[in-house]
């Protein structure tokens, strides 16, 4: 059993940004169907939700491209179009957060601890996704992209976060499932924390170097 340890000053002065999906919610599911929806619009066939895995964490272009390497412009800008649109039409028919999150932001939340999102995903897709699964009131910003160059790891939007926290960069841990969101809390001066059980491979994430590596929610409760 992971032990809880008692509040102290020094939590109350800790914030945390979360990563979205990988690391607060598994959605690979409702994303490979979104995609496969889109695939199947445009005559292409479908790929395997693990193939899915691989690719996720960019932001949707991203994802539509890796999974569409040999198509032109135009069919990638289609097939973008059509998995937003199937993706937006049913975004959390499966999804649901990972065992022991939602003890951790609560544990988190009692303990006075500032909590944020920032995810890769459309800003307004995340914020209605938060919403929707109920964990809109742990937070006191979501935030996703409204631009490709706005996107992690651009350290921009987990500074403007941690300032709306009120508190400095380094007293933030930075928590995802991908290389990406190490790059960002580097960038950032922020802690960073990889987490296991996300899309992201182990052997990835450790030889990206993170602060912080852990295999269970509570244990980001007990970081030094």
């Amino acid at each position: 059993m992971t032990q809880t340890p008692s509040a102290t000053p020094r939590d109350r002065r800790r914030a945390y940004i979360f990563d979205l999906d990988g690391t607060l919610i598994d959605s690979l599911e409702d994303i490979s169907v979104a995609l496969n929806a889109a695939r199947s619009d445009l005559g292409l066939f479908p790929v395997d939700a693990n193939q899915v895995r691989n690719w996720v964490g960019d932001g949707l272009s991203t994802l539509c491209r890796r999974s569409a390497p040999d198509v032109g412009d135009t069919v990638l800008s289609r097939l973008i179009e059509r998995a937003a649109h199937h993706y937006a039409q049913r975004p959390v028919v499966h999804t649901g957060t990972y065992s022991n999150i939602l003890q951790l932001l609560n544990l988190l939340q009692s303990r006075g601890a500032p909590l944020a999102v920032l995810s890769n995903k459309p800003h307004a897709l995340a914020v209605e996704i938060v919403a929707r699964l109920g964990l809109a009131p742990y937070f006191t910003a979501v935030r996703g992209s409204h631009h490709e160059k706005d996107r992690k790891p651009d350290p921009r939007a987990a500074i403007e976060i941690a300032a709306l926290m009120h508190v400095a960069p380094e007293e933030v841990y930075m928590v995802g499932d991908s290389v990406v969101d190490i790059q960002t809390a580097r960038h950032a001066g922020t802690k960073s924390v990889a987490v296991a059980w996300g899309f992201q491979n182990r052997d990835v994430l450790e030889a990206a170097q993170p602060d912080f590596f852990v295999s269970d929610p509570l244990e980001i409760a007990n970081l030094p």
